[in-house]
Parts: structure tokens; sequence; C-alpha cells
């Protein structure tokens, strides 16, 4: 008895270490990031254990290759549900090239069949993305006993074989379009589109394009006063919201249109006023279902306003860093 029990401890202590192995480090190593991410996010990292369904346990780390550059990095990690939609996601960026721990425990409301990493500069310019699926569960072990001797077995219900018709790796149960190769869980998606090409639950919205322009007139003892300013190199029709915040504002809010070339000239609205120290002026450009360009002026005396750029997601109000 003693030999039984020690043997069937000794097997289940050989199936953890093996089920623990599997786990593997996957470097993703642009020329713009260093980040690693772990192989198995569906494995319990203390125990070795599979986790259940609904749980997944993404780890990793990310971090900016190095400064000072015009970008800094983010690592974006999303639990995909049975149809490829995205149940849950979070983002840990980075520009300061110090490493950021991706790790998190996702406890969900519905079944994780996988977790996508994907990791970007900002401003968005160059992504990579890796996706790893839960492994299949172990079919159950039959109940001691059977059927009685000549008793005809009961039939076992079969499920139909998932099918991929596209031929992309990803059958028709978790690919939102099984007869495209380019739309699958994981894939890079294309904001503006008009198609879900990573199957996360729709069309990311685009980016409004274009810049504003500006030119100032100040001195170390003066307010600047605008000499010019202008939208260029946006959408054709774009709606163009400008206001003024603080005292002495020539206005408080105007709107206009840029023209078929995506420009708009702002100069005149400002009357060649000197601008208080304190106020501040923000240029919104828009169109529909596309995410809203903002440049922030906060005027001070003396100093040259350089602008910040901000951006207004869909359905959102307002400005924030990233989008």
């Amino acid at each position: 008895m003693m030999r039984a029990v020690s043997g069937a401890v000794t097997v289940a202590l050989m199936l953890l270490v093996v089920a623990t192995a599997q786990a593997e480090r996957v470097d993703m190593m642009p020329a713009w990031a260093w980040a690693w991410v772990d192989n198995q996010p569906f494995v319990d990292p203390s125990t070795g254990a599979p986790l259940p369904a609904n749980s997944a346990h993404p780890r990793g780390q990310v971090k900016d290759r190095g400064t000072p550059d015009s970008y800094s990095v983010k690592m974006t990690v999303t639990a995909l549900g049975a149809s490829g939609q995205a149940l849950d996601q979070y983002t840990v960026a980075d520009g300061s090239a110090v490493y950021r721990s991706l790790e998190r425990r996702l406890n969900l409301s519905a079944p994780v069949l996988a977790v996508r990493f994907e990791l970007c500069t900002v401003p968005a310019a160059e992504c990579m993305t890796n996706t790893f699926s839960r492994p299949p569960s172990p079919a159950p072990t039959p109940a001691p006993g059977g059927p009685a001797p000549g008793a005809t077995p009961t039939p076992v219900p079969q499920p139909a074989p998932a099918l991929d018709r596209d031929g992309d790796t990803f059958p028709d149960t978790v690919d939102c379009n099984d007869t495209n190769d380019a739309i699958f869980p994981g894939a890079r998606e294309y904001p503006g589109n008009g198609r879900d090409d990573d199957c996360a639950g729709g069309d990311q919205a685009a980016k409004m394009p274009g810049a504003v322009k500006h030119d100032w007139a100040v001195t170390p003892r003066t307010n600047p006063k605008v000499r010019s300013m202008r939208v260029r190199d946006a959408l054709p029709s774009a709606q163009v919201t400008v206001t003024c915040e603080g005292r002495g504002c020539p206005f408080k809010l105007r709107r206009a249109t840029t023209d078929r070339h995506g420009e708009v000239s702002l100069t005149r609205l400002f009357k060649g006023r000197r601008l208080r120290q304190g106020t501040r002026v923000e240029v919104a450009v828009a169109a529909p279902n596309m995410i809203t360009k903002v440049t922030r002026f906060d005027i001070r005396r003396g100093v040259t306003p350089t602008g910040k750029s901000l951006c207004v997601p869909v359905g959102r109000l307002e400005p924030q860093r990233h989008c």
C-alpha cells in the first residue's frame, strides 16, 4: 500500500513539473523597445496548475529601449473570449527606459480563450503582437464499472468539428470572419478601415491627421500674441472648435470648418491682442467616428507657447494624453 501511494505521489509531482516546464519566456525586442511575455498566461505561476476557464494571469515586462527619443512605448494586454471579443484590457507604458511589470491576475465573468500582447510605439507608428490560446482541456476519465455485460453503450454526442475556411489557423469558433485570412484574433488592427481586423469587437477609430501651425510675438516682458495660427493637413470638412478661457479673451468659443485641402486659418479670431497670464487656448479638430486631435496652449508672460498635443476618444468629452 505504501509503495502504491508513493508511486502515485511521484507521478503527480512529475506531471506538475512537466506542466510547469512548458511555460516559456517569449522575447519581443524590436529596435524601439525591450519586452518579454510568458507564453502560459493560463497557468498559476505559484503552483503550475491550470487556471479556471474564466481566469488568466498575464506576465512579463516592457520598457522603452532608450531615451531621449520622440516616443514612448506601451504594451496592451487583452483577454479574448470565445468569439474573439475583448473581455478585459489593460495597458502598461514606459518612456523612461525602466522595466514595467505586466503581471496581473484576471478573474472574469466569461471564459478566456486567448490572451493578446500588443507592443506599440506612442504615438502609434509601429506595433508587434503575440497571442497565446488556452490549451484544450484533457478528456474526462470514464467512470468505473461501465455498462452492464451485454448492454448497449449509450452513445456520447460528439461536437461538430471546428472549421477554418480561410486557412489562417483560427477556427470559426474564434475567428470573427472565417472567409478572410487577414482577419483573426491577434491580427494587426488598422483603425478606420471599417473592419474588425483583430476580432476585438469592432473597427478601431482612426486618429484625426494634421497639425496646428502657430507663430507668436512675445518678449521677456510681454504676454504672447498670436501672429498666425492655422490648421493644416487635416481631413476636408473637419470641424474645428477653438476655445479661450481666462480674463481678457477675445472670444469664448468659435467654430470653423477645414477646406478641401484640410486647412483653415484661425489668426483673425485673436484680433491681434496679447493674451494674459493664465489664459488657456484649445484647438480641437474633429470628424464623425474619429479620435479628435486637440492642441492646448497655456499662456505665460514672456514665454512662447509650444502647444501640448492631446486627444479625445470617440464617445468621450475630456482631452487626454493617449488614445
